[in-house]
């Protein structure tokens, strides 16, 4: 027993050290994308394109962004509904933007970590149901721009899109199609089967590995809640009309700089944008975002200097609104942390509402 403290330090500073690591690697990521950005880039070319850009477009791409982040909101309050009480839009909107700012400032997209662990008290949701929420929007989401990927590649030339992105598309299609078709057929055998084993085993397992897994079988719980065939269907149209939101941005954007209006070439931009943002990097996306931007609007005709500013302008266009319109509900709206405080207080232990 003396010796548990000293290896829960360790496992602190291991912990720690993990997490410098990988943000060491993604940081070196960001820089030699950026790299490859850059390298041919005339700088003063991209700011006589900034001057020239068609500003009104800007405020078009933002208030059909604010749309789509509207789309988002509802969907998360769908989703929520679906395993815990009824929450509204409004109240879903404050944790739901205060998270994407969150993830735009800090590293391995700790604003989700928040939104699943901490804003759920002011939501009165459990920790478990706000975490399935998660796991499910981000499959939906994948999904809906691996369709938005895969219908604008056909409008392109075939061998247009590199090789290596292909084959990553393939693998994220296979992969999210089982893992969502997994969540909405087989949730309920396998909890069913988990929290049999931890029964026959809760004896001979270490206490730990009995939470661990008691903890795995609640979330797989919240999953089948929220999975049910109508609830995801749900989820997938209304992430149909988020992303056209989003989607508006990009083409409002392409526009302000003089490109042709071409909503293939919109698709292109925004699904290879976001998946990019899969990639470890530095706070903020930078790096991959703007590589995989420049490449789409390379591959749809563009100058060096016009791919060079919509990426620039995509990333700012995204991250900036959303950005600002967490941290001012962060701001204004202090009950977010403080009801986590308070029931940390009132419960240390135990997955409370």
């Amino acid at each position: 027993m003396l010796d548990e403290p000293v290896a829960t330090i360790s496992s602190g500073r291991a912990k720690g050290r993990g997490g410098a690591v990988r943000l060491l690697v993604g940081c070196g990521l960001s820089a030699i994308c950026l790299y490859f950005v850059f390298r041919n880039i005339k700088f003063d070319e991209v700011g006589k394109a900034l001057e020239t850009f068609n500003w009104p477009w800007l405020f078009v791409g933002v208030a059909s962004l604010a749309i789509g982040y509207l789309g988002r909101i509802v969907r998360w309050r769908l989703l929520l509904q679906a395993c815990g009480p009824k929450v509204s839009v409004a109240a879903c909107a404050g944790p739901f933007l205060s998270s994407i700012a969150l993830n735009n400032v800090l590293p391995f997209r700790l604003g989700d970590v928040v939104r699943a662990l901490v804003f759920p008290s002011a939501l009165g949701v459990t920790k478990t149901g706000a975490t399935a929420t998660l796991v499910l929007e981000r499959l939906v989401d994948l999904l809906t721009l691996l369709l938005c990927l895969a219908v604008a590649a056909s409008f392109f030339p075939k061998g247009a899109l590199p090789a290596s992105v292909v084959d990553i598309v393939l693998v994220l299609a296979i992969g999210g199609s089982a893992a969502l078709l997994g969540l909405v057929f087989f949730t309920g055998p396998i909890v069913r089967s988990l929290r049999w084993f931890i029964e026959r085993s809760r004896s001979k397992l270490h206490a730990r590995l009995i939470v661990a897994l008691e903890a795995i079988a609640s979330l797989i719980d919240a999953l089948q809640a929220i999975s049910r065939l109508r609830t995801v269907l749900a989820a997938l149209a209304i992430s149909f009309v988020a992303w056209a939101g989003e989607l508006g941005l990009y083409l409002a954007l392409m526009q302000g700089i003089g490109m042709a209006w071409f909503l293939p070439g919109g698709l292109l931009l925004m699904s290879m944008a976001t998946i990019a943002t899969l990639v470890p990097s530095s706070p903020g996306y930078v790096g991959p975002y703007h590589l995989a931007a420049f490449t789409a609007a390379h591959l749809m005709g563009g100058t060096a200097t016009q791919a060079m500013t919509l990426a620039v302008l995509c990333h700012l266009g995204v991250w900036l609104p959303t950005t600002v319109a967490g941290a001012t509900v962060m701001l204004f709206n202090r009950n977010l942390f403080r009801a986590a405080r308070r029931q940390a207080a009132q419960a240390p232990a135990g997955d409370t509402p």
